[in-house]
């Protein structure tokens, strides 16, 4: 067994440097999330999106119409998209493209760190999804989606009945402040769902049952926590606000989307190696994921004792 420093070294150097190494290894998986990320800017870019929309006036700027608008219109606006058929069409759109963008990958890092995957492997890494992986990854998606519903109402309730009694604007950025603590797990589940719907064992229930250990464990949901957390402000920088400026500065718009998706891509590369990685050691004490990266798991001479 070894000693706390050890365990902590040994984290170190699989997160951090031996995500680097497999990404130099697996160079097409560079190609494979730069492809994918140029398609989900284009078509977010191309696709026009029918329907009503919600109008947040100055909500950047936390004022009391933004306040207003939110604690007053926004509930009717919300049911408005609700009613709306054209709603349900595009998150039916996104919720594939999402299945392109998060499967592929997982499955590509699947085959990695079982030593299937040649050094291009990009193909076979599609080809093996199945459509009750599809399925499941759904099924899964929308429990988080449902569990972020839920706690984003709690807190709009509260706030609301206080805005009732005193309308404030500073009620608006404890509202935002609640919501957002819910935005790791939200990261982690989306994460999560893609890595345990690939692996090619496991009923599906059985699958579920290691899914909701995201909340069950005390251990999977505050290291989930703190690392999508990292995550997230570290893909903020990186994936969102850099190549936004390249947006706005880069006129020719045929440049500037693939010069943006040139930048982000070493980044969201790298984070979904180390994800993969962070996944496969905050679930290896459970034997259904410790079965299917066996080889993987004995290189780091991991132990198999249940959480």
């Amino acid at each position: 067994m070894m000693n706390r420093d050890a365990q902590i070294r040994r984290l170190i150097q699989m997160l951090l440097i031996n995500s680097a190494k497999d990404l130099f290894k697996y160079k097409s998986f560079f190609l494979l999330i730069f492809v994918l990320m140029l398609l989900d800017r284009l078509l977010k870019k191309i696709v026009p999106v029918g329907g009503p929309a919600i109008q947040m006036p100055k909500l950047q700027q936390l004022t009391q119409a933004s306040a207003q608008y939110v604690f007053e219109r926004l509930p009717h606006d919300v049911w408005t998209l609700l009613t709306d058929y054209r709603t349900f069409l595009v998150l039916s759109g996104l919720f594939l493209l999402k299945q392109l963008i998060s499967l592929w990958p997982s499955s590509d890092m699947r085959r990695m760190h079982r030593s299937e995957r040649g050094a291009f492997g990009l193909l076979g890494s599609l080809a093996v999804i199945r459509w009750e992986q599809v399925l499941w990854d759904a099924i899964a998606v929308g429990t988080i989606c449902g569990c972020f519903v839920l706690w984003l109402g709690m807190g709009f309730t509260i706030t609301w009945l206080l805005w009732q009694t005193t309308p404030a604007a500073h009620l608006l950025p404890i509202l935002l402040a609640y919501g957002s603590l819910f935005l790791p797990m939200a990261m982690a589940g989306f994460s999560f769902s893609s890595k345990l719907a690939v692996i090619s064992k496991g009923r599906f229930g059985e699958k579920l049952g290691l899914y909701f250990q995201l909340f069950l464990s005390k251990k999977v949901f505050w290291w989930s926590w703190i690392f999508f957390a990292l995550r997230l402000m570290i893909e903020l920088v990186f994936v969102v606000i850099l190549p936004l400026i390249i947006l706005l500065v880069v006129d020719v718009y045929w440049v500037r989307i693939p010069l943006a998706t040139l930048i982000a891509t070493p980044v969201y590369s790298y984070l979904k190696m180390v994800s993969f990685k962070f996944f496969l050691e905050i679930y290896g004490s459970f034997s259904l994921v410790h079965q299917e990266f066996r080889d993987y798991y004995a290189d780091y001479d991991r132990p198999t004792t249940s959480m």
